[in-house]
């Protein structure tokens, strides 16, 4: 049997450095749809201290701050966000870390989040272990599901050129959470927003392929997660 080798990248080496105008806005873009799954799940439950793992830009955490989700907000990350921080979040509190042990006492956060960090990740369930440490109400999780029937091996040497490392799909992400004693209250599927669909193309092109993606995943969530890549973000009781 052909044993075939992956190209592995430095861990982290695609993030550091400054971002390009293009890459600030696709991360821009992004915050939007991430905050909107995150806040559809968290729904109205009442934090104040928030925390996010893996803040990249700050641009999520800006989103956060700006829809009044909690009242006080730190960002944290392996790379120093301070290289290629977003502009709207210029005035948050933002540091980085060793990318191990979080640099805060048990239970300091209502709400800790990472969104789209698990992928990177070379110890899932650590990390979810740490996570859970520093949390005091809900923490949410959201990774890319790129498990799918169209997982070609281009398409998984794209994805190590950015650093994901892991793969997911809903079920393998239940599982994984679970599997790290996590107590998951609601676990979604989302697809982007038209203006992620849109991005580098045009409008009509990108609604079209929205349409098509929405309505597989209206009429089966685990067939369309078969077929395209979606993101997958659960929130996870932390009280008890």
């Amino acid at each position: 049997m052909h044993v075939r080798k992956y190209d592995i990248s430095p861990h982290n080496a695609h993030y550091s450095g400054a971002y390009s105008h293009s890459a600030l806005e696709w991360r821009r873009l992004g915050a939007v749809d991430k905050t909107n799954n995150l806040q559809s799940l968290l729904g109205g439950r009442d934090v104040s201290d928030v925390l996010e793992v893996g803040c990249g830009t700050g641009a999520v955490l800006a989103e956060v701050m700006r829809r009044g989700i909690g009242q006080r907000h730190i960002g944290i990350d392996v790379a120093d966000p301070h290289e290629h921080v977003d502009q709207k979040a210029a005035d948050l509190d933002l540091r980085s870390y060793d990318g191990h042990r979080l640099p805060f006492d048990d239970n300091s956060f209502d709400l800790v989040y990472a969104s789209h960090v698990l992928e990177h990740v070379p110890d899932p369930r650590g990390f979810l272990t740490e996570l859970a440490r520093v949390c005091s109400k809900y923490l949410y999780v959201e990774v890319p599901c790129e498990m799918t029937l169209r997982s070609r091996p281009v398409a998984i040497q794209t994805a190590l050129k950015i650093g994901h490392i892991n793969a997911y799909t809903p079920d393998y992400f239940m599982v994984l959470l679970q599997s790290a004693g996590l107590d998951v209250i609601d676990l979604k599927v989302f697809d982007h927003s038209l203006d992620v669909h849109s991005f580098g193309t045009s409008r009509w092109k990108g609604r079209m392929v929205q349409t098509i993606r929405q309505s597989l995943l209206q009429v089966s969530p685990s067939v369309a997660a078969k077929i395209f890549c979606y993101h997958s973000g659960a929130l996870i009781d932390c009280s008890k």
